[in-house]
Protein backbone atom coordinates (compact mmCIF):
# COMPACT_ATOMS: atom_id res chain seq x y z
CA UNK A 1 0.00 0.00 0.00
CA UNK A 2 3.55 2.14 0.84
CA UNK A 3 4.54 1.62 -2.36
CA UNK A 4 1.47 2.39 -4.42
CA UNK A 5 0.69 6.13 -2.34
CA UNK A 6 4.33 6.70 -3.73
CA UNK A 7 3.65 5.79 -7.24
CA UNK A 8 0.96 8.34 -7.41
CA UNK A 9 2.47 11.23 -5.26
CA UNK A 10 5.45 10.61 -8.01
CA UNK A 11 2.73 10.62 -10.91
CA UNK A 12 1.16 14.16 -9.33
CA UNK A 13 4.60 15.36 -9.47
CA UNK A 14 5.40 14.87 -12.99
CA UNK A 15 1.75 15.72 -14.38
CA UNK A 16 2.23 19.54 -12.29
CA UNK A 17 5.43 20.12 -14.26
CA UNK A 18 4.52 18.96 -17.19
CA UNK A 19 1.24 21.38 -17.02
CA UNK A 20 3.83 24.38 -15.77
CA UNK A 21 5.39 23.91 -18.59
CA UNK A 22 2.38 23.95 -21.38
CA UNK A 23 1.02 27.53 -19.67
CA UNK A 24 4.85 29.06 -19.31
CA UNK A 25 5.30 29.68 -23.09
CA UNK A 26 1.79 30.92 -23.46
CA UNK A 27 1.24 34.56 -24.14
CA UNK A 28 -2.04 36.35 -23.76
CA UNK A 29 -1.63 38.28 -26.83
CA UNK A 30 -1.08 35.80 -29.33
CA UNK A 31 -4.45 35.34 -30.44
CA UNK A 32 -5.03 39.41 -30.86
CA UNK A 33 -3.23 40.63 -34.43
CA UNK A 34 -2.71 44.39 -34.22
CA UNK A 35 -3.25 45.87 -37.10
CA UNK A 36 -2.53 49.43 -38.46
CA UNK A 37 -5.40 51.82 -37.66
CA UNK A 38 -6.90 53.15 -41.00
CA UNK A 39 -5.82 56.98 -40.53
CA UNK A 40 -3.11 58.81 -41.25
CA UNK A 41 -2.78 60.34 -37.28
CA UNK A 42 1.10 59.65 -37.67
CA UNK A 43 4.36 59.86 -39.54
CA UNK A 44 5.92 56.83 -40.33
CA UNK A 45 9.12 58.38 -40.98
CA UNK A 46 9.89 60.67 -38.35
CA UNK A 47 8.67 59.84 -34.56
CA UNK A 48 9.56 61.95 -32.23
CA UNK A 49 9.31 60.00 -28.76
CA UNK A 50 11.59 60.57 -24.86
CA UNK A 51 14.91 59.51 -24.38
CA UNK A 52 13.43 58.67 -20.41
CA UNK A 53 11.51 55.74 -22.17
CA UNK A 54 14.45 53.96 -23.86
CA UNK A 55 16.66 54.03 -20.50
CA UNK A 56 15.73 51.77 -17.51
CA UNK A 57 15.36 53.82 -14.30
CA UNK A 58 18.50 53.41 -12.18
CA UNK A 59 17.38 51.77 -8.30
CA UNK A 60 18.11 53.44 -5.42
CA UNK A 61 20.76 52.46 -3.11
CA UNK A 62 21.00 50.82 0.02
CA UNK A 63 20.55 53.09 2.75
CA UNK A 64 23.65 54.09 5.26
CA UNK A 65 23.26 54.25 8.35
CA UNK A 66 23.67 57.66 9.75
CA UNK A 67 27.63 58.64 11.54
CA UNK A 68 27.15 59.37 15.61
CA UNK A 69 28.95 62.47 17.02
CA UNK A 70 31.69 60.24 18.38
CA UNK A 71 32.70 58.77 14.80
CA UNK A 72 32.88 62.51 13.39
CA UNK A 73 36.51 64.00 13.14
CA UNK A 74 37.52 66.33 15.74
CA UNK A 75 39.46 68.81 13.14
CA UNK A 76 37.08 68.78 10.27
CA UNK A 77 34.26 69.72 13.01
CA UNK A 78 36.21 72.39 14.17
CA UNK A 79 36.73 73.58 10.14
CA UNK A 80 33.20 73.65 9.77
CA UNK A 81 32.21 75.98 13.44
CA UNK A 82 34.73 78.37 11.72
CA UNK A 83 32.90 78.53 8.15
CA UNK A 84 29.41 79.31 9.80
CA UNK A 85 30.86 81.64 11.82
CA UNK A 86 32.31 83.41 9.13
CA UNK A 87 28.99 83.40 7.02
CA UNK A 88 26.55 84.78 9.65
CA UNK A 89 29.43 87.82 10.14
CA UNK A 90 29.15 88.42 6.43
CA UNK A 91 25.75 88.29 5.81
CA UNK A 92 25.24 90.29 8.54
CA UNK A 93 27.42 93.44 7.58
CA UNK A 94 25.70 93.00 3.65
CA UNK A 95 22.44 93.69 5.22
CA UNK A 96 23.65 96.52 7.16
CA UNK A 97 25.14 97.88 4.03
CA UNK A 98 22.21 97.50 2.06
CA UNK A 99 19.71 99.03 4.74
CA UNK A 100 21.42 101.65 4.43
CA UNK A 101 21.23 102.28 0.60
CA UNK A 102 17.95 101.78 0.73
CA UNK A 103 17.11 104.06 3.32
CA UNK A 104 19.13 106.86 1.30
CA UNK A 105 17.42 105.92 -1.93
CA UNK A 106 13.72 105.57 -0.02
CA UNK A 107 13.29 109.50 -0.69
CA UNK A 108 14.37 109.21 -4.56
CA UNK A 109 12.03 106.40 -5.51
CA UNK A 110 8.90 107.36 -3.51
CA UNK A 111 8.85 110.95 -5.58
CA UNK A 112 9.89 108.46 -9.10
CA UNK A 113 6.55 106.29 -8.18
CA UNK A 114 4.21 109.78 -6.37
CA UNK A 115 4.69 111.32 -10.34
CA UNK A 116 4.21 108.07 -12.00
CA UNK A 117 1.04 107.81 -10.11
CA UNK A 118 -0.35 111.14 -10.53
CA UNK A 119 0.74 111.10 -14.84
CA UNK A 120 -1.55 107.92 -14.90
CA UNK A 121 -4.46 109.13 -12.89
CA UNK A 122 -4.58 112.65 -14.99
CA UNK A 123 -4.28 110.17 -18.20
CA UNK A 124 -7.30 108.37 -17.20
CA UNK A 125 -9.86 111.37 -16.65
CA UNK A 126 -9.23 112.95 -19.45
CA UNK A 127 -9.70 109.94 -21.41
CA UNK A 128 -12.69 109.37 -19.29
CA UNK A 129 -14.11 112.15 -19.01
CA UNK A 130 -15.25 113.22 -22.00
CA UNK A 131 -15.36 109.82 -23.37
CA UNK A 132 -13.01 109.77 -25.89
CA UNK A 133 -8.97 109.80 -25.82
CA UNK A 134 -6.78 112.20 -25.72
CA UNK A 135 -5.57 114.17 -29.21
CA UNK A 136 -2.11 112.68 -28.82
CA UNK A 137 -3.00 109.21 -28.73
CA UNK A 138 -2.73 107.59 -31.89
CA UNK A 139 -6.54 106.16 -32.56
CA UNK A 140 -6.42 102.06 -33.39
CA UNK A 141 -6.31 101.51 -37.56
CA UNK A 142 -9.23 100.19 -39.18
CA UNK A 143 -6.76 96.93 -40.23
CA UNK A 144 -5.88 96.68 -36.59
CA UNK A 145 -9.45 95.87 -36.15
CA UNK A 146 -10.21 94.05 -39.04
CA UNK A 147 -7.04 91.31 -38.50
CA UNK A 148 -8.67 90.98 -34.46
CA UNK A 149 -11.99 90.32 -36.12
CA UNK A 150 -10.41 87.66 -38.02
CA UNK A 151 -8.31 85.88 -35.54
CA UNK A 152 -11.70 85.65 -33.46
CA UNK A 153 -13.44 84.14 -36.34
CA UNK A 154 -10.82 81.75 -37.03
CA UNK A 155 -10.58 81.11 -33.21
CA UNK A 156 -14.23 80.68 -33.01
CA UNK A 157 -14.07 78.02 -36.02
CA UNK A 158 -10.97 76.14 -34.69
CA UNK A 159 -13.15 75.63 -31.13
CA UNK A 160 -15.53 74.69 -32.61
CA UNK A 161 -13.85 71.88 -34.71
CA UNK A 162 -12.14 70.67 -31.41
CA UNK A 163 -15.00 70.55 -30.02
CA UNK A 164 -16.66 67.54 -32.03
CA UNK A 165 -13.62 65.79 -31.78
CA UNK A 166 -11.89 64.00 -28.42
CA UNK A 167 -8.50 63.11 -30.11
CA UNK A 168 -7.38 67.43 -30.35
CA UNK A 169 -7.08 69.75 -27.74
CA UNK A 170 -6.68 73.21 -28.11
CA UNK A 171 -2.91 74.73 -26.73
CA UNK A 172 -2.47 78.19 -28.12
CA UNK A 173 -2.72 80.38 -31.63
CA UNK A 174 0.44 81.04 -33.04
CA UNK A 175 1.66 84.59 -34.53
CA UNK A 176 1.15 84.75 -38.48
CA UNK A 177 4.21 82.48 -39.49
CA UNK A 178 3.24 82.46 -42.97
CA UNK A 179 3.06 84.22 -46.31
CA UNK A 180 -0.84 84.38 -46.48
CA UNK A 181 -2.48 87.00 -44.11
CA UNK A 182 -6.01 84.87 -44.32
CA UNK A 183 -4.31 81.70 -42.52
CA UNK A 184 -4.51 81.29 -39.01
CA UNK A 185 -2.13 78.72 -37.63
CA UNK A 186 -2.79 77.27 -34.19
CA UNK A 187 -1.30 74.55 -31.60
CA UNK A 188 -3.00 71.50 -30.96
CA UNK A 189 -2.11 68.54 -28.49
CA UNK A 190 -2.91 64.98 -29.65
CA UNK A 191 -4.11 63.26 -26.92
CA UNK A 192 -4.24 59.81 -28.54
CA UNK A 193 -0.31 59.54 -28.79
CA UNK A 194 0.70 62.49 -26.78
CA UNK A 195 1.75 64.67 -29.15
CA UNK A 196 1.67 68.46 -30.41
CA UNK A 197 0.04 69.10 -33.91
CA UNK A 198 -0.33 72.15 -36.28
CA UNK A 199 -3.36 73.34 -37.17
CA UNK A 200 -3.77 75.46 -40.23
CA UNK A 201 -7.17 77.47 -40.97
CA UNK A 202 -7.68 78.56 -44.87
CA UNK A 203 -10.77 80.11 -45.96
CA UNK A 204 -12.26 78.33 -49.25
CA UNK A 205 -12.36 79.90 -52.53
CA UNK A 206 -14.75 79.42 -55.40
CA UNK A 207 -12.22 77.04 -56.63
CA UNK A 208 -12.59 74.54 -54.34
CA UNK A 209 -13.33 71.27 -56.55
CA UNK A 210 -14.23 69.64 -52.80
CA UNK A 211 -17.82 68.98 -51.92
CA UNK A 212 -18.33 69.47 -47.83
CA UNK A 213 -19.79 65.63 -47.11
CA UNK A 214 -18.47 62.65 -45.83
CA UNK A 215 -17.55 61.02 -48.81
CA UNK A 216 -15.45 63.43 -49.70
CA UNK A 217 -13.86 63.22 -46.82
CA UNK A 218 -12.86 59.42 -47.35
CA UNK A 219 -11.34 60.07 -50.32
CA UNK A 220 -9.37 62.59 -48.88
CA UNK A 221 -7.81 59.90 -46.01
CA UNK A 222 -7.45 57.68 -48.93
CA UNK A 223 -5.52 59.80 -51.15
CA UNK A 224 -3.22 60.99 -47.74
CA UNK A 225 -2.59 57.25 -46.90
CA UNK A 226 -1.19 56.56 -50.03
CA UNK A 227 1.31 60.09 -50.28
CA UNK A 228 3.27 58.31 -47.04
CA UNK A 229 6.62 58.65 -48.27
CA UNK A 230 10.10 59.93 -46.77
CA UNK A 231 10.34 63.11 -49.01
CA UNK A 232 6.78 64.52 -48.43
CA UNK A 233 5.50 65.90 -45.40
CA UNK A 234 2.36 64.32 -44.14
CA UNK A 235 -1.34 65.40 -43.72
CA UNK A 236 -2.84 63.60 -41.00
CA UNK A 237 -6.12 65.27 -41.13
CA UNK A 238 -8.10 67.79 -43.64
CA UNK A 239 -11.90 69.01 -42.34
CA UNK A 240 -14.09 71.18 -44.28
CA UNK A 241 -16.38 73.28 -42.39
CA UNK A 242 -18.11 76.53 -42.29
CA UNK A 243 -16.32 77.92 -45.24
CA UNK A 244 -12.48 76.93 -44.24
CA UNK A 245 -10.59 74.26 -44.45
CA UNK A 246 -9.01 72.48 -41.50
CA UNK A 247 -5.57 70.59 -41.89
CA UNK A 248 -3.62 68.99 -38.97
CA UNK A 249 0.00 68.90 -39.90
CA UNK A 250 3.32 66.96 -37.34
CA UNK A 251 4.65 69.71 -35.28
CA UNK A 252 8.26 70.46 -36.44
CA UNK A 253 10.09 72.65 -34.26
CA UNK A 254 13.21 72.85 -37.00
CA UNK A 255 10.93 74.96 -39.26
CA UNK A 256 11.14 75.10 -42.80
CA UNK A 257 13.98 75.35 -45.42
CA UNK A 258 13.67 79.18 -45.65
CA UNK A 259 14.19 79.20 -41.87
CA UNK A 260 17.31 77.48 -42.36
CA UNK A 261 18.43 79.57 -44.64
CA UNK A 262 17.63 83.11 -42.46
CA UNK A 263 18.82 81.32 -39.21
CA UNK A 264 15.13 82.49 -38.13
CA UNK A 265 13.16 81.17 -35.80
CA UNK A 266 9.96 79.31 -37.32
CA UNK A 267 7.18 80.41 -34.90
CA UNK A 268 8.20 84.78 -35.58
CA UNK A 269 6.11 86.56 -37.42
CA UNK A 270 6.76 86.25 -41.35
CA UNK A 271 7.30 90.18 -41.37
CA UNK A 272 10.35 89.63 -39.26
CA UNK A 273 11.99 86.47 -39.84
CA UNK A 274 13.08 87.34 -43.50
CA UNK A 275 13.86 91.08 -43.42
CA UNK A 276 17.95 90.13 -43.92
CA UNK A 277 19.93 88.11 -46.26
CA UNK A 278 19.70 85.12 -45.62
CA UNK A 279 22.86 82.28 -45.58
CA UNK A 280 23.84 79.83 -48.45
CA UNK A 281 24.06 76.76 -47.54
CA UNK A 282 27.00 74.50 -48.29
CA UNK A 283 27.12 72.86 -51.98
CA UNK A 284 26.69 69.27 -51.07
CA UNK A 285 23.74 69.82 -48.57
CA UNK A 286 21.98 71.82 -51.98
CA UNK A 287 22.74 69.29 -53.64
CA UNK A 288 21.49 66.65 -51.60
CA UNK A 289 18.19 68.96 -50.65
CA UNK A 290 17.59 69.34 -54.47
CA UNK A 291 17.23 65.75 -55.55
CA UNK A 292 15.18 64.91 -52.05
CA UNK A 293 12.53 67.48 -53.40
CA UNK A 294 12.95 66.10 -56.66
CA UNK A 295 12.05 62.69 -55.39
CA UNK A 296 9.54 63.80 -53.81
CA UNK A 297 7.85 65.90 -57.06
CA UNK A 298 8.43 62.54 -59.05
CA UNK A 299 6.67 60.85 -56.54
CA UNK A 300 3.14 63.00 -57.06
CA UNK A 301 3.59 62.60 -60.20
CA UNK A 302 3.45 58.95 -60.34
CA UNK A 303 0.08 58.95 -58.00
CA UNK A 304 -1.78 61.29 -60.20
CA UNK A 305 -1.44 64.29 -58.05
CA UNK A 306 -1.61 67.73 -59.85
CA UNK A 307 0.98 69.91 -60.92
CA UNK A 308 2.65 71.29 -57.61
CA UNK A 309 2.42 75.22 -57.65
CA UNK A 310 2.92 75.64 -54.51
CA UNK A 311 6.39 74.31 -54.14
CA UNK A 312 8.78 77.05 -52.23
CA UNK A 313 11.39 77.17 -49.62
CA UNK A 314 8.99 77.70 -47.26
CA UNK A 315 6.82 74.47 -48.19
CA UNK A 316 9.97 72.31 -47.47
CA UNK A 317 10.30 70.85 -44.38
CA UNK A 318 13.46 69.81 -43.13
CA UNK A 319 13.65 66.67 -40.22
CA UNK A 320 16.87 65.32 -39.53
CA UNK A 321 18.70 66.36 -42.39
CA UNK A 322 15.94 65.44 -45.01
CA UNK A 323 13.73 67.99 -46.92
CA UNK A 324 9.86 67.09 -47.40
CA UNK A 325 7.42 68.53 -49.67
CA UNK A 326 4.59 70.45 -47.57
CA UNK A 327 1.50 72.33 -48.57
CA UNK A 328 -0.47 69.32 -50.26
CA UNK A 329 -3.32 70.71 -49.01
CA UNK A 330 -3.42 73.90 -50.57
CA UNK A 331 -3.40 71.98 -54.25
CA UNK A 332 -6.59 70.25 -53.22
CA UNK A 333 -8.86 73.41 -51.93
CA UNK A 334 -7.96 75.46 -54.71
CA UNK A 335 -5.41 77.76 -52.98
CA UNK A 336 -4.00 80.70 -55.39
CA UNK A 337 0.27 80.03 -55.67
CA UNK A 338 2.46 82.62 -55.30
CA UNK A 339 3.14 85.44 -58.13
CA UNK A 340 6.15 83.69 -59.70
CA UNK A 341 3.93 80.35 -59.78
CA UNK A 342 0.96 82.15 -60.58
CA UNK A 343 1.83 82.65 -64.12
CA UNK A 344 4.28 79.92 -65.33
CA UNK A 345 2.43 77.18 -67.51
CA UNK A 346 1.52 73.78 -65.88
CA UNK A 347 3.95 71.88 -67.66
CA UNK A 348 6.78 74.22 -66.82
CA UNK A 349 5.56 75.66 -62.84
CA UNK A 350 7.51 72.65 -61.00
CA UNK A 351 11.13 72.69 -62.62
CA UNK A 352 10.62 76.78 -62.35
CA UNK A 353 9.56 76.55 -59.08
CA UNK A 354 12.77 74.29 -58.22
CA UNK A 355 15.18 76.39 -60.13
CA UNK A 356 13.73 79.15 -57.51
CA UNK A 357 14.52 76.66 -54.13
CA UNK A 358 17.89 76.63 -55.99
CA UNK A 359 18.72 79.66 -56.35
CA UNK A 360 17.51 80.96 -52.55
CA UNK A 361 19.73 78.29 -51.05
CA UNK A 362 22.63 79.00 -52.85
CA UNK A 363 22.46 82.91 -52.48
CA UNK A 364 20.44 83.46 -49.62
CA UNK A 365 17.98 85.85 -51.51
CA UNK A 366 15.00 85.88 -53.48
CA UNK A 367 15.84 85.11 -57.41
CA UNK A 368 18.30 87.34 -58.97
CA UNK A 369 19.34 85.90 -61.92
CA UNK A 370 21.99 89.03 -62.26
CA UNK A 371 24.07 87.44 -59.54
CA UNK A 372 24.31 83.84 -60.97
CA UNK A 373 27.83 84.63 -62.14
CA UNK A 374 29.30 85.56 -58.60
CA UNK A 375 27.54 82.06 -57.20
CA UNK A 376 29.63 79.86 -59.98
CA UNK A 377 32.60 79.86 -57.90
CA UNK A 378 30.97 77.86 -54.94
CA UNK A 379 28.10 76.14 -57.32
CA UNK A 380 29.26 75.44 -60.65
CA UNK A 381 27.23 72.84 -61.11
CA UNK A 382 24.17 74.62 -59.32
CA UNK A 383 24.57 77.83 -61.68
CA UNK A 384 24.56 75.48 -64.52
CA UNK A 385 20.90 73.54 -63.97
CA UNK A 386 19.52 77.28 -62.79
CA UNK A 387 20.12 78.21 -66.17
CA UNK A 388 18.79 75.46 -68.01
CA UNK A 389 15.77 75.51 -66.32
CA UNK A 390 15.05 79.29 -66.47
CA UNK A 391 16.12 78.90 -70.27
CA UNK A 392 13.97 78.61 -73.31
CA UNK A 393 14.32 74.55 -73.33
CA UNK A 394 13.98 73.85 -69.81
CA UNK A 395 14.41 69.97 -68.90
CA UNK A 396 11.97 68.00 -67.40
CA UNK A 397 11.55 66.24 -64.06
CA UNK A 398 13.27 62.99 -65.06
CA UNK A 399 15.91 64.77 -67.24
CA UNK A 400 17.20 66.48 -64.02
CA UNK A 401 17.01 63.13 -62.32
CA UNK A 402 20.07 62.25 -64.86
CA UNK A 403 22.50 65.64 -64.13
CA UNK A 404 25.62 64.96 -62.22
CA UNK A 405 24.92 66.78 -59.58
CA UNK A 406 21.67 64.65 -58.38
CA UNK A 407 22.71 60.93 -60.18
CA UNK A 408 25.55 60.93 -57.11
CA UNK A 409 23.34 61.69 -54.35
CA UNK A 410 22.79 58.98 -51.83
CA UNK A 411 19.13 58.46 -50.73
CA UNK A 412 19.76 56.71 -47.52
CA UNK A 413 15.69 56.94 -46.55
CA UNK A 414 14.39 55.25 -49.36
CA UNK A 415 16.99 52.19 -48.47
CA UNK A 416 15.57 49.87 -45.83
CA UNK A 417 13.17 46.90 -45.87
CA UNK A 418 11.00 48.98 -43.33
CA UNK A 419 9.50 51.45 -45.67
CA UNK A 420 6.04 50.77 -47.39
CA UNK A 421 4.83 49.69 -50.62
CA UNK A 422 5.27 52.87 -52.65
CA UNK A 423 2.95 51.31 -55.50
CA UNK A 424 -0.28 51.28 -53.98
CA UNK A 425 -3.24 52.20 -56.32
CA UNK A 426 -5.73 55.00 -56.31
CA UNK A 427 -9.79 54.16 -56.55
CA UNK A 428 -11.65 55.56 -59.57
CA UNK A 429 -13.68 58.18 -57.32
CA UNK A 430 -10.00 59.16 -55.86
CA UNK A 431 -8.38 59.49 -59.51
CA UNK A 432 -11.71 61.30 -60.45
CA UNK A 433 -11.30 64.03 -57.98
CA UNK A 434 -7.54 64.51 -58.98
CA UNK A 435 -8.92 64.79 -61.94
CA UNK A 436 -10.94 67.43 -61.20
CA UNK A 437 -8.50 69.22 -59.14
CA UNK A 438 -6.44 69.39 -62.26
CA UNK A 439 -8.89 70.78 -64.34
CA UNK A 440 -9.75 73.15 -62.30
CA UNK A 441 -6.10 74.38 -62.73
CA UNK A 442 -5.94 74.45 -66.44
CA UNK A 443 -9.19 76.44 -67.19
CA UNK A 444 -10.05 79.30 -64.76
CA UNK A 445 -13.39 80.04 -64.11
CA UNK A 446 -14.92 82.89 -66.44
CA UNK A 447 -17.17 85.55 -65.72
CA UNK A 448 -18.98 86.98 -68.37
CA UNK A 449 -18.91 90.68 -67.85
CA UNK A 450 -21.99 92.42 -65.91
CA UNK A 451 -23.18 89.11 -64.15
CA UNK A 452 -22.93 88.53 -60.67
CA UNK A 453 -19.95 86.78 -59.06
CA UNK A 454 -21.59 83.42 -58.38
CA UNK A 455 -19.38 80.42 -57.79
CA UNK A 456 -19.07 77.72 -60.68
CA UNK A 457 -20.84 74.60 -60.51
CA UNK A 458 -18.81 71.42 -59.04
CA UNK A 459 -18.22 68.43 -61.15
CA UNK A 460 -19.38 65.72 -58.85
CA UNK A 461 -16.62 62.87 -58.98
CA UNK A 462 -17.59 59.25 -59.18
CA UNK A 463 -18.62 56.85 -55.97
CA UNK A 464 -17.41 53.34 -56.34
CA UNK A 465 -15.93 51.60 -53.36
CA UNK A 466 -13.54 49.29 -56.13
CA UNK A 467 -9.91 49.80 -56.59
CA UNK A 468 -8.23 49.53 -60.13
CA UNK A 469 -4.83 49.08 -60.82
CA UNK A 470 -4.64 51.64 -64.09
CA UNK A 471 -2.11 54.40 -63.67
CA UNK A 472 -3.38 57.92 -64.25
CA UNK A 473 -1.53 59.23 -67.82
CA UNK A 474 -0.88 63.17 -67.83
Amino acid sequence: MLFKFEDFKAYLFRKSVKMFNLYQHMKSGDTKEQKEPETTGHDRFYQERSRSSYRKKKRGGACRRAQSAAEFNPESVAAANKRDAFRIRSVSTDKEESEEENSERTPLVAQKIDSLAKLLFNKSIMGSGSGKSSPSEPTASPRLAEQSMESSVALAICNEYLSHSTRYSMISSLNPIGSRASKKWFAIHDNSIKADRLLILTPLSSKCPIEQNEHSRELIMELFRALHHPYIYPVLDLELCNGHALAVLPYNSRGSLKDLIYKSTWSDEYSRKYGSTGTGLPPTQVARFGRQILEGLLFLKEKGFPPFRHLHSGNVMVQNGVARLCGLENTLIGATPRPPARSAALERVETLSLGHVLFEMCAGADTDLTLLPDLANNYSQVVDIIEMLFGPHPPNLHELLLCELFRKIDLREMKGSCLPNFSQRLSRSCLSLLGEVARRQQTPPRRAPGSPGTPPTRRRYVQLDQDYTEEWQW
